[in-house]
């Protein structure tokens, strides 16, 4: 038998003698990155799960929930979870992969009600609505634990943008640049008849990188080894961008 021949069956041996089947949650409505589609997962980060689990020979089975029910299940340990902000308090709670995407949060303000945003104490006095459950990365988190500003949390981004309209929020945090906020609007008959009275601010809050995680308490450290290893070989190959 030729050695090429030999060593390619080696190799394929050896991937699915490490390979496992690994439930990853994610977040049912956030559109690029994870959403339902028909009620199947779709996404810009379940294309990536594909991607990688073709190099690694694991197998991702996803399931998108409400984020919050997500994040449970994942602090659990009954599945990996993917679309996570690293913050200090989830490093020590979970072991993360390198980013695979980077999500600009975008400040939705009323039409004709724009302010100039360059740093987080411009949001200082102003009602600013967020998701539920959700981090928006460390320098966020801390701001808020500072008072720097407040910040009313709901789990319906139509209702936040809803509520912007009629005047109850100041500002809406929309997640995934652009192609997120146009995702809700479109979902919402009244909200799209009403986009133009819409205005997103120049400067997103912040661009925050999202990881595939586990839960340290499953001992996943190997599994995202390979699964770093994969994403690092598709980026230099061209074959997949992080979005930054």
């Amino acid at each position: 038998m030729p050695w090429r021949v030999l060593f390619a069956m080696c190799l394929a041996w050896c991937l699915a003698a490490q390979a496992e089947s690994l439930v990853v949650y994610g977040g049912d409505a956030y559109a690029p990155s994870t959403y339902l589609a028909n009620g199947k997962p779709a996404g810009t980060l379940v294309d990536i799960l594909k991607q990688v689990s073709h190099k690694t020979g694991d197998t991702y089975v996803v399931r998108l929930y409400p984020w919050k029910r997500a994040y449970e299940n994942a602090l659990r340990g009954d599945g990996a979870i993917v679309g996570l902000s690293m913050t200090p308090e989830r490093q020590a709670l979970f072991d993360f992969s390198e980013p695979l995407y980077y999500n600009a949060l975008q400040l939705v303000v009323a039409k004709g009600h724009e302010f100039a945003f360059s740093k987080l104490e411009d949001l200082k006095g102003r009602t600013v609505g967020g998701g539920a459950g959700v981090s928006y990365g460390p320098e966020v988190d801390q701001a808020l634990a500072s008072a720097v500003f407040a910040l009313e949390r709901d789990s319906d981004a139509t209702a936040r943008l809803q509520r912007v309209l009629s005047g109850q929020l100041q500002v809406a945090i929309i997640g995934h640049g652009m192609p997120g906020l146009e995702h809700v609007v479109q979902g919402h008959p009244r909200l799209m008849g009403r986009r133009a009275e819409l205005s997103v601010l120049p400067k997103p809050l912040v661009r925050d990188p999202l990881y595939l995680a586990a839960a340290k308490s499953m001992q996943k450290k190997e599994v995202l080894a390979r699964f770093n290893k994969a994403l690092q070989e598709l980026e230099r190959s061209g074959q997949l961008t992080v979005q930054r």
